[in-house]
């Protein structure tokens, strides 16, 4: 904290709110950012009016606590927060009215949150952004029908000279075409947002997840290869190989990104992981998740987590990760209840005791047969 700023100051409950969320401490960060937006809450106008700063702190701390509470699924509680906004800076109200109908969506006030954000969309029909969201919250309703109307109406509202709006359209559309199991078209969007906004191509793994998934392997690997992040990449051309039978190359690929550092890599750890779990020996991944998962701790790597302590017979931490795993699911937009079969697939690949990966099941999308 900077030696200027006092403590109890309001700038520096700030700086010690940001400074626990940094340090992965959500609730102590949330306290202090409810304790700072009561406080500026309480400000007259007349000592807003003199320092404006403040009513910009506000804002930016109340949406700081909106977001946190909804990262943990408290959304009645980030509604509340967020609703200030409405009074303290009506100019934006539009916007908060749209960020309030998402976040009814997310509490299971599905009709009533769209039907708020197909009439925010109505009043300004020019505006892509309104029509973008709309299709977006549509989709992950499961409504795709009216997800793909929304998308073709922000389409053909965008300026051409806005190619940022334009990325967004499209790459809200691959993601669409790729639900609807519609390849081709899902390929073309995907292009086009990158054609109009050349960062987009870091999504380059979704690409090719897809593509793998269909079995369209050469062309997944002609997309692996656009791909600059060495860990995804090599992991995916193993993967490949695997699929095609080429177990040798596979495991050349995967031993490439084994030896390699993730933690010189901004993303793509789980890739790494999963590489390293693939070559039979978990320690090495175990060892790289007791130091990172703090700070990297996606679902993704949780579920990898817990395969690793499985390998390792362990299977009350394996349960314990995968429990964790789906707490940040259920959170997630739309919500899942259990891991995915593909992940019980990995597992039961490179688990062979039947003691320790069977109470495990119970964790994952699996459809028991008649024969187990």
């Amino acid at each position: 904290m900077s030696q200027t700023v006092l403590p109890d100051s309001y700038e520096g409950i700030h700086e010690r709110a940001r400074a626990l969320l940094q340090s992965g401490d959500i609730e102590g960060s949330i306290a202090l950012y409810r304790r700072l937006t009561d406080r500026l809450n309480n400000l007259s106008d007349r000592i807003l009016d003199r320092r404006p700063q403040l009513r910009d702190l506000h804002r930016e701390a109340r949406l700081m606590l909106a977001n946190l509470l909804a990262s943990e699924g408290r959304y009645a509680e980030a509604m509340e927060v967020e609703r200030v906004l409405l009074k303290t800076h009506p100019a934006e109200a539009d916007t908060w009215r749209r960020e309030l109908a998402v976040l009814r969506i997310a509490k299971g006030e599905v009709e009533a949150g769209l039907t708020e954000l197909r009439t925010l969309a109505e009043a300004a029909p020019d505006d892509p952004e309104r029509w973008l969201v709309l299709g977006l919250e549509n989709r992950l309703a499961g409504r795709l029908v009216d997800s793909q109307a929304a998308l073709d109406q922000a389409l053909e509202v965008c300026r051409e000279d806005d190619a940022d709006s334009l990325a967004s359209v499209h790459f809200q559309r691959f993601l669409l075409y790729r639900e609807l199991k519609q390849v081709d078209n899902a390929l073309a969007e995907w292009e086009e947002a990158v054609a109009h906004a050349p960062e987009a191509g870091t999504t380059v793994r979704e690409v090719y997840t897809m593509l793998t998934d269909a079995g369209r392997y050469e062309e997944a690997l002609r997309y692996v290869a656009r791909d600059q992040n060495p860990l995804q990449a090599g992991f995916q051309r193993g993967l490949v190989a695997s699929l095609t039978g080429k177990m040798r190359e596979a495991r050349q690929d995967w031993r490439a990104v084994a030896n390699l550092d993730p933690s010189e890599f901004e993303y793509g750890h789980d890739a790494w992981v999963e590489a390293v779990l693939r070559l039979g020996d978990p320690d090495p991944a175990l060892e790289w998740l007791q130091e990172s998962l703090p700070r990297y701790g996606t679902a993704r790597l949780l579920v990898l987590s817990g395969i690793g302590w499985a390998m390792r017979k362990d299977p009350e931490v394996a349960a314990a990760l995968f429990q964790q795993a789906i707490s940040l699911l259920r959170r997630r937009r739309p919500p899942k209840q259990k891991l995915d079969r593909a992940d019980w697939q990995l597992l039961d690949s490179l688990v062979t005791d039947e003691d320790t990966k069977n109470p495990l099941k119970t964790y994952f999308a699996v459809v028991e047969s008649l024969w187990g």
